[in-house]
C-alpha cells in the first residue's frame, strides 16, 4: 500500500484531533481494539486518525482489517520527570512514551509504597531523549521523595494537555 504521511496540526482544534488520533492508536495497541470500535470509543471521526497517525496504521488491501504497527514515529508532547522537577516536551517515537509512561507509573508505585523503589530498578542509568536533548530517568529515592514532598510530582497524565476549546 501507499505509504502516508501524517498531518501538522496547524492550529489548537488539529492538535486536540492529533491527541485523540494517538488515543485510538494506543486503544488499539493496548486492548486489542478493531479501528472503528477504538474511534467510536474516544469519539473521532475515523478520517481525523488516518489523517494524524496514518502511517502508525496498516491495511492489507481495501476492505481488509485495519491494524496498528508495533510502533511508530510519531511526535507528542509528553510530560516527564527531572532531578529539577516535572518538565515537559516532546517526543518522536511511541517506545520513548512507552517507556517515560512506565517511568512515571514507577514512580507512582514508588511514592504510595513510601521506600519500594523496586518499581524503579529498571530505570536505573538508563537514558531518554526528548526536544533533542538527552535526560536520565530519576530512580535516585531521596531525589524522588524531596520532588514528591515539593509537589513536583503532581502530573494529569504522561501526555501534555493542549489548552484551548473543547472537543
Amino acid at each position: 500500500m501507499k505509504r502516508r504521511h501524517n498531518a501538522i496540526p496547524r492550529n489548537e482544534r488539529e492538535t486536540q484531533a492529533k491527541e485523540r488520533g494517538l488515543a485510538v492508536l494506543s486503544l488499539m495497541r493496548r486492548e486489542g481494539l478493531r479501528f472503528r470500535p477504538a474511534a467510536k470509543a474516544v469519539g473521532v471521526d475515523p478520517r481525523t486518525v488516518w489523517r494524524y497517525v496514518g502511517s502508525a496504521l496498516r491495511q492489507e488491501s481495501p476492505g481488509r482489517r485495519i491494524s496498528a504497527t508495533e510502533h511508530d514515529r510519531i511526535s507528542r508532547p509528553v510530560n516527564f520527570i527531572t532531578p529539577a522537577g516535572k518538565q515537559g516536551g516532546t517526543v518522536r517515537d511511541s517506545r520513548t512514551a512507552s517507556a517515560l509512561g512506565e517511568h512515571l507509573n514507577a514512580v507512582k508505585t514508588f511514592i504510595s509504597n513510601r521506600g519500594d523503589s523496586s518499581a524503579l530498578e529498571k530505570f536505573e542509568g538508563k537514558s531518554f531523549r526528548v526536544s533533542d536533548e538527552v535526560y536520565q530517568f530519576v530512580t535516585d529515592p531521596d531525589t524522588l521523595s524531596k520532588l514528591a514532598d515539593a509537589g513536583e510530582l503532581v502530573f494529569e497524565g504522561l501526555y501534555r494537555v493542549a489548552k484551548g476549546g473543547a472537543r
